[in-house]
């Protein structure tokens, strides 16, 4: 929330500009993107079980 992103490809090259991205477990992805919109903005598995065990986290934009 908060942050839009663009996923790193395994090339360099950037993908679409993003708000969500499907993953699997076990998966990783890198993204890029510009903290520019300061305050406290929180990355979560949008399964609500998921993120109840733990598949979040806050950032903080500064």
């Amino acid at each position: 929330h908060g942050l839009h992103f663009r996923e790193i490809g395994e090339d360099g090259g950037l993908g679409p500009l993003r708000d969500t991205i499907l993953m699997f477990g076990g998966q990783t992805r890198t993204i890029g993107f510009v903290a520019d919109n300061p305050g406290d903005w929180l990355f979560h598995c949008h399964m609500l079980s998921h993120a109840a065990s733990g598949m979040m986290t806050w950032m903080k934009v500064t």
